[in-house]
């Protein structure tokens, strides 16, 4: 997934890593997601629209629910989703307002539009470098007279109906109706979803102002550790947690404070402090014992502890704390109070949970409610997916969900992972892939399966290495055939190179496009990784230049040879290659002109003496990553 695109303030837009082809034109689909009441994202399972894209994100259309690009792909820059009929559009670099028919609604005259705020509905826009807003008739509401970010960054109007904006180069304070309610001559401006006030920045010191525009407390030096994210906090119970604080970015000296700069716990207690997060509390620590305190900086759970953690993933947060003391794991709710959980004496983050083991070594799983959805009976639990694990029991492998149902049985010497799929080995020692629905994908007709990581995020292109009767090749979802399977060797791609992989055959290597087409002849003892275009090579201990079309450089007539090729410049026909014949180093250029002659090996040796350490190169080496059939993986 390439970035996620925020274009309606109550819409999400993530891109589906699936291709759709519509009279041969490929595009990205965008999923469509709303927001809950507290800010959590949620899958509209079957919108009215849907934006689509080119792969590389320059040209926009819409489609509906039956399939219909009812805005083709090739006019627009960028869409936003439809918004009570109005779809934001940037078109021949400048943005306006169409409806699903594409009439104009707002002509195509700014720079930049955002989307339209809840409180007010004012969109943001952007003409000649200065911002303003209007309303959805077009009509300008606050002049354009603030100053627009270089990168044309937009300034929204955000609960409870005030935007941070900037004018001559410095930040205030507007209401909906153009009235200044911070002045315009601080040099940063903040607000956070957990305060309900401004944190202002003036001569690095910084103060809490109110909606009002009033001084909270005076301005202070003391640093902001970090804010309690909104995700973190209760739902219902958001506001005005105490501030984390300290008195330096070097010392260990930390304190709370309100938005009143009062003094809820003093310097000096604590030598390790965390923003307040569940249950309006916060971990803390002395001297490497941990315990967790309430927003009145009192102490709910003493300082006994070895460690105690609030497990995450991203932005979601565990409905626990997890306390660490000796062998023994505690599981406490928001009130630190302890929840029945008996038995665990380790754990390790999953995906949105806690694997966990018990003292004989047996893992189950702890959810972040803190219930033991998986008992302490598999030997081994590791995640494919939010959904699906794959454990062990004895020797044999299983599939299982988070809540300990059977999805395939323990019967399998194995399973293991691919970017997009599973691989189990049955009992005769056969490699196979089940689909979505637990049918057969892949029969169970080969040694091994690999990845070959070159399907541009579209499971449909999806290639697959293969081995088969001491042989290797490739095939297609549908079990065709790509490459032959009659191969020694096969790597999953190609770095810096052409569409290939390199191919190993009687001990000689080449290059095979993903096609199976011979790019390079599989006649070397050595084929180096593709820089800027050319290929180091060698052949009967000496070594060569090719191109990628398998044009010769420089033969295969030098003792030593090395690629000098900045990382910066792979793309360029730059850098240098040195080379040693009869004990005499030269320069060549990437076209093979000769640039000088008799190097001295102080030279040599002040630029690529380290590379000598490396000993002589192989494809046999971790690297080139092929995959054998004569290996053990």
């Amino acid at each position: 997934m390439k970035r996620i695109i925020a274009l309606f303030i109550f819409v999400l837009l993530v891109k589906n890593i699936a291709f759709c082809q519509n009279n041969e034109i490929e595009y990205y689909e965008y999923e469509v997601y709303t927001y809950d009441s507290i800010g959590t994202p949620i899958l509209i399972e079957d919108p009215e629209y849907k934006i689509i894209a080119t792969e590389d994100e320059s040209t926009y259309g819409i489609k509906n629910r039956n399939g219909e690009i009812v805005i083709a792909l090739g006019k627009y820059q960028s869409l936003s989703q439809v918004d009570r009929g109005m779809i934001i559009a940037q078109k021949d670099g400048k943005a306006g307002i169409i409806d699903i028919t594409e009439k104009t609604l707002i002509p195509f005259i700014y720079d930049n539009m955002g989307s339209f705020s809840f409180c007010p509905d004012l969109a943001p826009v952007i003409k000649n470098g200065k911002q303003g807003f209007i309303n959805r008739k077009g009509d300008i509401i606050i002049p354009l007279e603030y100053d627009a970010d270089p990168d044309l960054h937009l300034g929204y109007f955000y609960k409870p109906g005030l935007a941070i904006l900037m004018k001559n180069g410095k930040y205030g304070v507007i209401d909906s109706c153009n009235n200044t309610i911070i002045p315009f001559k601080y040099p940063k401006i903040e607000w956070f979803s957990n305060q309900d006030c401004f944190i202002i920045t003036n001569e690095k010191k910084w103060a809490c102002f109110s909606f009002e525009g009033k001084p909270l407390s005076d301005f202070s030096d003391y640093i902001i550790i970090s804010q309690s994210e909104s995700s973190a906090l209760p739902a219902n119970n958001r506001l005005n947690v105490p501030i984390s604080i300290s008195t330096s970015k070097h010392q260990k000296e930390y304190a709370y404070i309100d938005k009143s700069q009062h003094i809820i716990v003093p310097f000096g207690v604590y030598d390790y402090i965390e923003p307040f997060g569940l249950g309006r509390k916060a971990i803390v620590a002395n001297k490497g014992r941990y315990g967790i305190i309430d927003e009145h900086g009192k102490l709910v759970l003493p300082l006994t502890y070895d460690l105690i953690k609030r497990p995450s993933r991203y932005s979601d947060y565990a409905n626990i704390f997890v306390a660490t003391k000796g062998n023994k794991i505690t599981i406490l709710n928001e009130h630190a109070n302890a929840i029945p959980a008996e038995g665990i004496v380790s754990y390790r983050y999953g995906n949105a949970d806690l694997l966990v083991s018990d003292i004989h070594n047996k893992k189950g799983r702890v959810n972040y409610n803190g219930q033991l959805t998986i008992p302490f009976e598999y030997d081994t639990l590791f995640h494919f997916n939010d959904t699906t694990i794959i454990a062990t029991k004895g020797n044999r492998y299983g599939l299982i969900s988070r809540e300990n149902q059977i999805i395939k049985p323990f019967e399998y010497r194995k399973i293991y992972q691919l970017t997009s799929d599973l691989v189990f080995i049955n009992k005769e020692g056969k490699a196979g892939i089940y689909d979505e629905e637990g049918k057969i994908k892949i029969p169970f007709e080969y040694d091994a399966i690999y990845d070959t990581f070159y399907n541009d995020f579209d499971p449909l292109k999806t290639k697959y290495i293969v081995i088969k009767e001491g042989k290797v090749g490739t095939i297609d979802i549908h079990n065709n055939i790509v490459i032959p399977i009659i191969y020694d060797g096969l790597s999953g791609w190609v770095e810096y190179g052409p569409d290939a992989h390199f191919v190993k055959n009687k001990g000689k290597y080449g290059l095979i496009s993903h096609e199976g087409k011979i790019i390079i002849p599989i006649e070397y003892d050595y084929v180096d990784i593709p820089l800027a275009g050319v290929i180091r090579v060698r052949r009967n201990g000496k070594y060569g230049v090719i191109s990628w079309k398998n044009e010769e450089i420089l033969p295969c007539i030098y003792d030593n040879l090395i690629n000098d090729i900045p990382y910066s410049d792979l793309e360029e026909q730059e850098g240098k290659l040195a080379v040693l014949q009869n004990e005499i180093w030269s320069y060549y250029d990437l076209k093979g002109n000769l640039i000088r002659k008799n190097i001295p090996i102080e030279e040599i040796m002040g630029n690529y003496g380290n590379r000598f350490a490396w000993g002589e190169p192989s494809n046999e080496k971790d690297d080139f990553d092929i995959h054998q059939a004569n290996k053990n993986y």
